[in-house]
């Protein structure tokens, strides 16, 4: 009688993959494999070499996790602007349209910011070759502009809150750890000197061209009047002027 095979039984389950690293660690090893074939996920590990991670492989899929599994769309934000190409766009689409469906997941604020300021960019950038493009970056610019009272107050927030600082060689264990907590918990800062200016608003920006080359001059213009009050970094003033001329032209 001749020995069977185990392995050769045609019902014996292929073992699963273990993925670890951010993708394992959030909870999107599925997605992972699903979503992307094999040649995709290996194309994704070689494009992704971000600043002090030895590699994107290392980073995404091996060893400890890399980044806040807690938060995951602020890394799949980040990953999905690595892909520039245009044979490569779809697979940004699919990074940046995960990233955004976890933000039902993050309280973070500035991780939703900076979420749809991606969406916004990875989009516009083939608004000439998909037809769908255009309308998902006006759309992620209008979701980012919505939250730009409460990103404003996010980015100032270091700037009202006290400073304090460990004094290592007089500070007990004790009270070393009560001034981390005090950071952690959001009641003060290690920061001498936290901004006190905001950034430029990609989202009011872009919107605004978006408005200017369709013609709707007056629409641009309340939208960089309103990023200007804000006081989101910008040549607003230099845009208004330039908005306005305009729409005396065409009044004339």
């Amino acid at each position: 009688m001749k020995r069977v095979i185990p392995a050769m039984w045609p019902f014996q389950k292929k073992k699963k993959k273990q993925i670890h690293g951010f993708i394992g660690a959030s909870g999107l090893t599925d997605w992972w494999l699903t979503e992307f074939d094999d040649d995709e996920r290996a194309h994704i590990l070689a494009t992704f070499q971000p600043m002090g991670a030895i590699d994107g492989e290392s980073m995404l899929i091996e060893g400890s996790s890399s980044g806040d599994v807690s938060n995951p769309s602020a890394l799949l934000s980040t990953l999905a602007t690595w892909f520039k190409h245009e044979a490569d766009r779809t697979i940004g689409f699919r990074i940046i349209d995960k990233a955004e469906e976890l933000l039902a997941v993050s309280e973070n604020v500035l991780t939703k910011h900076f979420t749809y300021q991606a969406k916004a960019m990875v989009y516009y950038r083939w608004r000439d070759a998909d037809s769908f493009a255009l309308e998902r970056a006006e759309t992620a610019c209008r979701d980012q502009i919505q939250l730009s009272h409460l990103a404003a107050e996010a980015f100032l927030a270091p700037a009202r809150k006290p400073f304090i600082e460990i004094d290592w060689f007089e500070d007990s264990g004790e009270e070393a750890q009560r001034k981390i907590d005090l950071v952690q918990r959001g009641e003060a800062t290690f920061d001498r000197y936290p901004p006190d200016t905001l950034p430029s608003h990609h989202g009011y920006k872009q919107l605004a061209i978006i408005l200017e080359k369709r013609g709707d001059y007056v629409a641009a213009g309340a939208l960089s009047e309103e990023a200007r009050e804000q006081g989101w970094k910008g040549d607003w003033d230099t845009r208004i002027a330039r908005l306005n001329k305009r729409i005396v032209k065409l009044s004339n």
